[in-house]
């Protein structure tokens, strides 16, 4: 059996690894084309497309690995059912469950990786990718930007990514209450500071004082990166969703992203257990190998898509975060095993 689950494995994971290669490569080459007008019309180098590149790959192996990882099971197992190995194994008294213990095995890990590198790479090479992409292929001056940094809170009309200057400048500062505000004209983001010009500080307690001063100088680790933070990011450690589900009162957001964060990474697993279906129904018959892996595809991809779909309406408060994820899941599980028990395992 070792010798069975070695020679499953070996095939399965050279699939796995051209399936990756190539889905990545036929992103970035439609992405590519897509930004080709930009890199043309602004003279983008070939060391910041890259860059680019380079930070955005880690999101997007992050939302196609259970697509992928679920496709090059069915084409690795189905492949094998078309020469007939997979029926002579379970003629042998193998379950189906038996030979494709490995690639379950494989995929929990998969699953686990997943989690690990949400938690630490893929929020941030997205962030990096964003204000690469902001910064060097469109216009260097970036208008209305927010951010953030322990009780300040910090708005600049104007930005310009390149030089780190920005105009028309708003810092609230925050504990409990508004206590201070800041005005200025002018920002310079600096390695460990923002220096401001023709400030009015206006610090608020029980009685309202103002200071007018022609510079003021905050220490407070920024970067202009942080302003141009990617609108597609939750970029929420596990430890921040958990303290804003205690104490925002937008509970659903955060509970929706707590719960994709948590079960996204489970569906290679999932999607894997259903890819067995798709392979018990081949034949030695090419056609019947090509019409399973097409519509083993589209059943991949409406999985994935009614998860971010289903996420969506849980943040809006439509349904219900938790219970709605966690039926979702069953489901397709409780799918996978009726259709593979009357398929005979």
């Amino acid at each position: 059996m070792k010798q069975i689950h070695r020679y499953i494995l070996a095939n399965f994971l050279v699939t796995l690894f051209f399936s990756i290669f190539f889905g990545v490569f036929l992103f970035f080459l439609s992405d590519f084309f897509g930004h080709l007008s930009s890199f043309l019309k602004n003279s983008v180098g070939i060391y910041a497309i890259a860059k680019y590149y380079f930070f955005y790959t880690p999101f997007v192996l992050y939302y196609s690995a259970p697509l992928i990882f679920a496709l090059s099971n069915l084409i690795t197992l189905g492949y094998m059912s078309m020469r007939n190995e997979i029926i002579v194994m379970r003629s042998s008294g193998i379950s189906i469950f038996k030979i494709s213990m490995p690639i379950l095995l494989l995929s929990l890990i998969f699953g686990i990786l997943m989690f690990a590198s949400d938690e630490l790479v893929v929020s941030r090479g997205l962030d990096k990718a964003y204000y690469i992409k902001e910064a060097e292929f469109a216009s260097p001056v970036v208008k209305n930007v927010w951010d953030k940094k322990s009780d300040m809170f910090i708005n600049i009309s104007s930005l310009n990514t390149k030089s780190h200057m920005g105009m028309g400048v708003k810092i609230y500062f925050v504990n409990n209450h508004l206590y201070r505000v800041i005005y200025a004209d002018k920002i310079k983001i600096e390695k460990n500071r923002i220096v401001l010009n023709n400030v009015e500080d206006i610090k608020i307690d029980k009685k309202e004082t103002i200071n007018r001063l022609n510079s003021l100088a905050l220490n407070v680790k920024i970067k202009v990166e942080d302003f141009l933070q990617s609108p597609q990011k939750t970029d929420y450690s596990l430890k921040e969703l958990i303290y804003y589900v205690k104490q925002s009162n937008d509970k659903p957001y955060y509970y929706s992203i707590l719960m994709f964060k948590v079960f996204y990474p489970l569906s290679p697993f999932v999607l894997t257990f259903l890819s067995l279906v798709f392979v018990l129904r081949i034949t030695p018959r090419k056609s019947d190998f090509v019409k399973n892996v097409f519509f083993g595809s589209i059943t991949f991809i409406f999985f994935v898509g009614s998860f971010a779909f289903i996420t969506s309406m849980g943040k809006m408060s439509i349904i219900h975060p938790i219970s709605s994820v966690v039926i979702f899941m069953l489901f397709w599980l409780s799918v996978s095993m009726y259709n593979l028990l009357k398929l005979g395992v």
